[in-house]
């Protein structure tokens, strides 16, 4: 027994001088470098994510200032268009302008004289008065000249009704034979005028437009730089005066744009206006520092608390090990009463507890068991317990709860990584609501699809009046449609095939989609409409036109969705109702309210 108490007394004497301190720091570094390695991954991962996120987001960015620009531009060359096509519609405005390009001064008011008093009008429509209701239509026209190639002078009409005439300098002619009419806020198109009975040019209409249209263009995207120039490379408008046009011409045509530039560009044409977007490659996936300090100290939040928690685990965890080796002790000194409280954890070191407590009883009565007589079988049977209780084993025992711990910390690290990057990459679904004219465009384009496989084939039509257009709707409701028709409605041999829609409304708004191609027997017809009704319909074969009309239902109610009918042509009649829930205040619901309230 004596044998025992020694061997016991060195080996708790030995984990004394150690302590639990030691296994403490070893577990607190080791701990401590993992949290700082995990926090680590994952400032970098989220830096890296928001790098790609405002690439992507400055791309896009981008392209859409290219196609603002470019819309611009087509929109203006549009304008152009109508104002040369209504001057020759009016024959009267024709011949005052003809007659003001060849005409001396005195004559051409002779004949604006003679000709009011000829046919008796009220009012004179010269082209002053068609200049004017110009300004007045088009906010974007700010200067009009006619430029008289047979009296070589130059007319400039302002917004206010004034005119100046003068004689065609040098210099505009030069740039007027280069096409290369770009001032300081304007550009040009031009547009020659010719006598409808000689077809002979006899001057030409020069319109032109704001061009500060791009400034704001530009400061609406902000990062990506615009440039607009002709094609003599004259510049229009450029957000960055360090890139030379010529340099960009050059690099355009060899196709080496963004090589030469060192980032990234976008380049259309229209007409002869030429549009680069450009996107240097440092800023485009540039972080802004309010979001690098959002990231760093999230980072550091994160390591404070995980060092807070890990701090807290350990020293909970030594706590224990104090009173495992208290317990130690107190055997050591000839206490076979103590006990050593199990905290219930459900983990190795209330195992130890537990087989701890249960030697000290069995012990405890074994040795009140025994006579002193038989004290040496008692020193063997102690040297037995002793190799089980061996201070060796015991630290082996509490090296193996240490990896243990470490493993269970590594699994609680790796789900609390699981669980942020779960919750980083949930996405809002974008919304469903759109506008008819949006709509309407998705058809066009859709259409225009079908137009490069069916040249020549068939007819497209879209009406709508101008009021509906801002009118809300599910959107992809007409697409499959469309896609029905030409799929199983068009007569592939044949190119008199047509498809008109039309937008109607009386108690609801009807959207019609009619052809003239294949169409169904009015037994089949029969059949559809009563399935369309009760929401029956079978998927095979009309998938789209199914799904079309049981989302009109669920959004719309029941007394809406998709109607056929035979086409006044042959073909079918497809009919979408649809009515837009009304708001508080009578209005209908927009897209964002409809999605709002969808969440």
């Amino acid at each position: 027994m004596h044998f025992l108490f020694v061997l016991l007394k060195k080996g708790i004497r030995s984990m004394e001088m150690k302590g639990s301190g030691q296994l403490y720091k070893k577990l607190f570094f080791i701990y401590t470098m993992i949290l700082v390695g995990v926090v680590s991954a994952l400032v970098i991962y989220f830096f890296t994510s928001m790098r790609n996120r405002f690439l992507e987001q400055n791309l896009g960015y981008m392209e859409m200032m290219s196609e603002s620009a470019s819309a611009y531009l087509e929109e203006t060359s549009d304008i152009a268009e109508y104002i040369h096509e209504d001057l020759y519609k009016s024959g009267m405005e024709l011949n005052d302008v003809l007659r003001y390009l060849t005409d001396e001064p005195d004559d051409y008011q002779k004949y604006r004289l003679d000709t009011y008093i000829e046919n008796k009008i009220s009012e004179y429509e010269g082209i002053n008065e068609f200049f004017q209701d110009a300004f007045q239509a088009y906010s974007g026209l700010n200067r009009i000249m006619l430029f008289s190639y047979v009296r070589d002078e130059v007319t400039e009409y302002t917004r206010d009704g004034k005119s100046y005439r003068r004689s065609a300098q040098e210099d505009f002619k030069e740039r007027f034979g280069r096409n290369d009419l770009v001032d300081e806020d304007s550009f040009y198109y031009l547009k020659e005028i010719r006598n409808p009975s000689t077809m002979q040019v006899k001057g030409c209409m020069i319109l032109g437009f704001e061009s500060r249209k791009f400034e704001s263009i530009r400061k609406y995207y902000s990062r990506p730089e615009l440039i607009v120039y002709n094609e003599e490379g004259t510049a229009v408008f450029a957000s960055a005066e360090q890139y030379q046009i010529s340099e960009i011409i050059s690099a355009n045509k060899a196709g080496t744009l963004e090589h030469v530039l060192e980032a990234y560009a976008e380049h259309t044409q229209t007409e002869q206006y030429h549009t680069v977007s450009i996107l240097k490659k440092n800023r485009a996936a540039a972080v802004p520092l309010s979001v690098l300090v959002m990231i760093c100290s999230v980072g550091i939040l994160v390591m404070v608390l995980g060092e807070v928690f890990v701090r807290y685990y350990l020293q909970h965890l030594a706590g224990r090990l104090d009173r495992i080796l208290n317990g130690m002790t107190q055997v050591m000194d000839g206490d076979l009463d103590v006990r050593i409280p199990a905290d219930k954890n459900g983990d190795e070191l209330d195992l130890i507890s537990e087989y701890f407590n249960e030697m000290c009883t069995r012990l405890d009565e074994h040795i009140k068991k025994r006579y002193l007589a038989e004290i040496e079988q008692k020193n063997a049977e102690m040297e037995a317990l002793q190799s089980q209780i061996n201070p060796h084993f015991l630290y082996n025992t509490l090296e193996a709860i240490r990896m243990k711990a470490i493993c269970n910390g590594d699994r609680e690290v790796g789900k609390m990584l699981y669980s942020m990057a779960v919750t980083f990459r949930a996405q809002i679904k974008e919304a469903d609501v759109i506008h008819l004219a949006q709509e309407l465009h998705y058809c066009k384009k859709y259409m225009e699809l079908f137009e490069y496989r069916y040249q020549n084939q068939f007819e497209a039509v879209i009406e709508c009046p101008e009021e509906y257009l801002q009118v809300p709707i599910i959107k992809f409701v007409i697409q499959p449609i469309i896609e029905n028709y030409f799929i199983h409605g068009m007569r592939m041999k044949d190119f008199d095939n047509f498809i008109r829609i039309t937008v109607e409304k009386d108690e609801y708004y009807k959207i019609i989609v009619e052809d003239n191609g294949n169409g169904m027997t009015a037994e089949e017809l029969a059949v559809k409409n009563e399935e369309l009704e009760n929401d029956t319909m079978k998927k095979q074969g009309s998938i789209g036109i199914a799904n079309v009309n049981r989302r009109l239902k669920a959004v719309y109610g029941r007394a809406y969705g998709i109607r056929m009918e035979a086409g006044q042509n042959g073909g079918l009649r497809v009919i979408i109702r649809f009515k837009p829930k009304m708001s508080e205040e009578g209005g209908t619901i927009s897209d964002e309210e409809s999605n709002a309230g969808g969440r």
